[in-house]
């Protein structure tokens, strides 16, 4: 099967790294695959044996450059668009394509939960589905006319590599100055307003009052951006702020929870990483979030210091709970998993290339 992988993010972020792990997956399997990048994307250098092409520097070029790399003779081929800007462009060749009888499969893929600024991509004619990593995502594409016979939720997996540490347990906590008995819970974060990092740092401070002490170690958060508001609140000793690091396994390992503060998420891959390293879950109740972890880990209210706080002193106190909920992230592991996606996304392509009567 030709499939070809179109990402407009010049960005390792989640959706960049879903679409290079199903890339990877499918290779593996014996498809035809080639990952096509703006310039500046770290991707081809994240994973060498993906095939990989760059884009054109102007993106009124890219529809040729893809169209070059479709097979000929009226071969069949799936083309799966990641990132708005590429969604856009590929609704719109979808409905060129199939004008001039071209035998290409159109497949969006939309992994956040706010309201998309355009409909028309997600309405479009010329696309043969739409694969969300959420229920929550999928509801926000409905209530804005998306058909529903198109939309495919498929959940994100990470592979087993996220979780494989660098540096060992000892001297990461070393590093970061942390004692031999501190309870960490930690976040895979950032420093944008939607990570809520600012609410986290609201609720320790709250929790702080209620007897909490254990060091809470924010990866992905910037030193000099939060170093004074956590003084001001006067739990600067509690926090331990990591500026953006791919090295992300070095500190999973070394937590003992996982806590996200998100303002809203779709289902972001750190949840998953952290199920896959065995972590119990405190989270805001943002997105896909409540489908994995309701029942199996604690949800706090968004953007809501006083629930957070809530959920960080029942996460550090509640040893039985820890254990229950660790256990809950570690059979959530085994279930959506990498191959679990990649079986599922070759199985949609087939589905579709057949309802085409493109073979499949």
């Amino acid at each position: 099967m030709r499939v070809l992988f179109l990402t407009s993010s010049e960005t390792s972020s989640g959706g960049s790294r879903q679409a290079l792990y199903v890339a990877r997956g499918l290779a593996d399997r014996g498809h035809d695959v080639t990952l096509l990048v703006p310039r500046g994307s770290p991707l081809p250098g994240m994973d060498e044996a993906v095939p990989s092409a760059v884009l054109p520097a102007r993106r009124k070029d890219w529809r040729g450059f893809v169209e070059g790399l479709l097979p000929g003779a009226g071969a069949p081929a799936v083309l799966h668009a990641y990132h708005n800007k590429a969604c856009k462009l590929a609704s719109f060749w979808g409905l060129l394509w199939r004008l001039a009888g071209r035998r290409t499969v159109i497949l969006l893929n939309r992994g956040v939960c706010y309201r998309p600024g355009n409909p028309l991509p997600w309405w479009s004619p010329g696309v043969d589905a739409v694969t969300v990593n959420s229920r929550a995502c999928a509801d926000v594409l409905r209530r804005i006319g998306a058909p529903r016979a198109k939309l495919r939720v498929i959940y994100n997996g990470v592979p087993p590599g996220r979780v494989a540490a660098a540096r060992s347990a000892e001297e990461v906590r070393a590093a970061l100055d942390l004692a031999p008995d501190d309870l960490v819970i930690g976040s895979i974060t950032g420093d944008k307003p939607v990570k809520g990092v600012d609410v986290l740092l609201q609720a320790a401070a709250r929790a702080r009052r209620a007897g909490f002490t254990a060091r809470l170690v924010l990866v992905g958060a910037a030193p000099g951006k939060w170093t004074g508001e956590a003084e001001r609140l006067g739990v600067l000793d509690l926090f331990r702020f990591v500026p953006r690091t791919p090295q992300v396994a070095d500190y999973l390992q070394i937590f003992d929870a996982f806590v996200i503060s998100s303002r809203s998420e779709s289902l972001p891959n750190t949840l998953l990483e952290a199920c896959l390293a065995g972590l119990p879950v405190l989270s805001t109740a943002v997105g896909g979030i409540p489908e994995l972890i309701e029942g199996r880990g604690i949800l706090a209210r968004p953007d809501d210091a006083a629930s957070l706080a809530d959920g960080l002193v029942r996460m550090a106190r509640d040893v039985e709970a820890r254990a229950r909920f660790a256990q809950a992230s570690l059979d959530l592991a085994r279930t959506f998993t990498m191959e679990r996606k990649i079986a599922m996304t070759e199985a949609l392509y087939r589905e579709l290339l057949t309802r085409r009567g493109l073979g499949g």
